[in-house]
């Protein structure tokens, strides 16, 4: 599984993206990757539904390229 977190503030929700990801063995998960996004209001570009951030972006494409 790749875990996501995000958050209008510059933290991302790390806190809460830390707590999943050391639960995981607990509930047998495979963790492969995890992304936290800062600043959802200014990485996102709600009308195209995508990340704008291309740093962020590339780290998604990363994490999501794991699962294959």
């Amino acid at each position: 599984m790749v875990l996501l977190a995000t958050s209008p503030g510059p933290g991302g929700a790390r806190n809460v993206l830390a707590q999943a990801e050391n639960s995981c063995p607990f509930f047998n998960g495979d963790l492969k990757a995890t992304l936290s996004v800062p600043l959802f209001n200014d990485n996102f570009d709600t009308e195209a539904g995508k990340l704008s951030n291309e740093s962020l972006d590339a780290q998604l494409a990363e994490a999501m390229a794991t699962l294959r």
